[in-house]
């Protein structure tokens, strides 16, 4: 993932973000070349949002709450995916797979154009502490180089 080096994580999130929720929406054309093409963009986008959580937390986490701070990420991040889940299987009985998955396009590039153009967050170095005790003389994670 050489882009994640370039891209500041937020700009990471909300283009893996933008990318899965075109595709999303191209999955209701009803061509099969479509869907399968559609398939291939969603995975490659949704890894993007991960990668950039994760090298978040990697990067502004103190080295002694890295542990607990991944794995409160890691909850974060896929707790809501089994709940959307249930949610999806619950519309797709009622509503029409049309509707719903344009549907899911608009609220997911609305969510890509928020995170992009959110100020606040550890890109724009908003992390507390993050010049003082474990910010200084440390590499990613706060672990001290050497």
């Amino acid at each position: 993932m050489a882009a994640a080096h370039r891209v500041p994580e937020r700009l990471l999130a909300a283009a893996g973000l933008a990318l899965f929720a075109a595709a999303a929406g191209a999955r209701a054309l009803p061509y099969e070349a479509a869907a399968l093409a559609a398939s291939a963009v969603i995975g490659l986008g949704m890894p993007w949002v991960l990668v950039a959580v994760m090298t978040a937390v990697q990067r502004e986490a103190p080295a002694e709450a890295a542990g607990r701070l991944a794995a409160t990420a890691h909850t974060a991040l896929f707790v809501p995916n089994a709940l959307a889940l249930a949610l999806g299987a619950a519309l797709v009985t009622t509503v029409d797979v049309r509707l719903l998955l344009p549907s899911l396009a608009v609220a997911g590039l609305a969510g890509a154009l928020h995170t992009a153009g959110d100020r606040v967050g550890p890109s724009r170095g908003a992390c507390p502490g993050r010049a003082g005790e474990h910010g200084k003389g440390r590499g990613l994670g706060g672990r001290r180089a050497g």
